[in-house]
């Protein structure tokens, strides 16, 4: 019987130790800045002995979020929501939460909308001969890509700014008004307020608007971006309409992102592919399709929407 007994004292050191563990206390922070259109809604718990650790089954609901436990949940939300926070054991917190504030408003004259659309795609199109020197190596992705050209379009295209990114083709159109784009030039929204760096995911969540799934509504400088899951989840993938083909027919822009892995690993490059093309990819993750479901749709620069009339009726991915 001596097993038995020492098995029985091991399961009750155990079940003791797991009662000190359980979270008993918990509480809601919402973290927000009059700045920053992203809310993060951290759940602080403590256990029978004071100890501080992340929630058991928390979720968070009536609220379009994301994230987890352990990092806590992120919230941008166009309308005023009431979110629910659960937890285990038996913890429930109604949050009511003004709709998120807005970076900027979009470009309001038609003229500065398609300067801007003019010089992003110029750039763009640029980087297909040769990398600009002032687009950092260590940023040469497709979201790199899309930050740079969206960051030296709103600059003012002076002679120091030509040398300075070695763009030597004639000016594509007049600057867009600097009085509209100040927050924009402060950096991109992020989780952690404006950064001059945001991911992909980043960009298409807080730098975009979603228009649906039909390409026809494509203008130059709109975004299509794809997500590929599976067991092993990348980040998102963002190409750009630029100038149609000689033929009229939509061309899109991307970089390839690194290739390869290791000491094989190779820089990528910048591609431009055909709609017609995309649409018959090899690899079907990446064929803008409606019935493609790493295909997260068509987007477009929240500078450039000015107003209802500009989006689709779709919801937001």
């Amino acid at each position: 019987m001596k097993p038995v007994r020492v098995l029985a004292a091991a399961l009750a050191v155990g079940a003791g130790a797991i009662l000190l563990l359980v979270p008993v206390r918990h509480h809601v922070v919402v973290e927000s800045s009059a700045t920053n259109p992203v809310r993060h809604l951290r759940i602080e718990s403590r256990s029978l002995v004071g100890l501080r650790r992340p929630g058991w089954g928390v979720a968070v609901t009536g609220a379009p979020v994301w994230g987890n436990a352990r990092e806590g949940f992120f919230l941008r939300a166009e309308q005023p929501v009431q979110a629910m926070v659960t937890a285990w054991p038996g913890f429930r917190q109604s949050l009511s939460m003004d709709a998120s504030p807005a970076i900027t408003l979009a470009l309001s004259e038609e003229g500065d909308r398609q300067a801007f659309r003019t010089w992003f795609v110029a750039l763009l199109e640029q980087q297909v001969e040769a990398p600009s020197p002032a687009w950092e190596p260590a940023q040469r992705d497709c979201a790199g890509l899309l930050r740079f050209a969206f960051r030296e379009a709103l600059a003012t295209h002076t002679a120091a700014w030509r040398e300075r990114v070695a763009f030597t083709s004639g000016a594509p159109a007049q600057d867009p008004s600097p009085g509209f784009v100040r927050d924009w030039r402060a950096g991109f929204p992020t989780p952690d307020g404006p950064q001059p760096f945001a991911k992909g995911a980043y960009l298409r969540r807080f730098a975009c608007e979603f228009l649906g799934r039909d390409l026809q509504l494509a203008k130059p400088g709109d975004l299509i971006f794809f997500a590929r899951g599976g067991a092993h989840a990348q980040p998102d993938h963002a190409m750009a309409f630029v100038r149609p083909d000689v033929d009229g027919a939509p061309m899109l822009l991307y970089h390839t992102g690194p290739e390869g892995s290791g000491v094989r690993t190779q820089p990528g490059e910048v591609r431009r592919a055909r709609l017609d093309d995309l649409l018959h990819h090899p690899d079907p993750d990446f064929r803008p399709l409606p019935e493609n479901a790493a295909f997260l749709g068509l987007y477009r620069w929240r500078l450039l929407v000015n107003g209802p009339s500009d989006l689709s009726s779709a919801p937001r991915s």
